[in-house]
């Protein structure tokens, strides 16, 4: 968990070096994320998250486009029941309580371009960095963890919706996370439906 917190204060380090930089102003987005699993993340755990949430700034390097960072946390969980499982191991048998966690950190930085500066300001642009995922695969008092740091890319949608005349703004917006398989772990991927705050400075 050290190497964790080291990364996590690094990252918004970055993202108020970030802000500071841009000669044009930019935004904070200070979001709730939903998470709905897809591919081989709905096999594990097919139940949506609605317990995440992320914090993003963004700087305008031109008019209309942004570079910035993000971190946040999302928690998946499944529970199955009481079950019986066979245990190939030793040609047994275990009955228990079952249920399943992911819990999902992406540390990324982001780029995205503003269609305009209206009230209504849509937008598209991606995320590039790593997803630190962490699995637990209970049944009763036993469980198998895998935890791991991967690769990860998150293309989204999405638009900032001014109130008024003010500094802050609904945002909302539909992103694809990708957290690539690595040597221990296998891929994961959810559609995330984020709602949130802006904050235009």
């Amino acid at each position: 968990m050290k190497k964790n917190k080291i990364l996590l204060i690094g990252l918004f380090m970055m993202l108020f070096g970030v802000s500071s930089f841009g000669q044009g102003g930019g935004v904070w987005n200070f979001d709730w994320n939903m998470g709905f699993p897809m591919g081989d993340t709905k096999d594990f755990i097919g139940q949506p998250t609605f317990r995440g949430f992320s914090i993003e700034g963004r700087s305008y390097v031109t008019e209309n486009i942004t570079v910035g960072g993000i971190a946040g946390w999302s928690v998946f969980y499944e529970n199955f029941g009481w079950v019986t499982e066979d245990r190939t191991e030793d040609n047994g048998q275990i009955y228990g309580y079952k249920r399943r966690y992911l819990n999902v950190m992406p540390l990324m930085v982001t780029g995205h371009y503003y269609f305009s500066q209206g009230q209504i300001q849509p937008y598209i642009g991606a995320g590039l960095g790593t997803y630190y995922i962490e699995s637990r695969d209970f049944i009763g008092i036993y469980y198998v963890q895998g935890k791991d740091w991967h690769f990860g890319i998150a293309p989204e949608v999405g638009v900032v919706m001014p109130f008024g005349s003010g500094n802050t703004g609904m945002n909302i917006n539909f992103k694809y996370n990708m957290a690539l398989k690595t040597k221990n772990n296998p891929s994961y991927s959810w559609l995330g439906i984020n709602v949130g705050i802006s904050y235009l400075f």
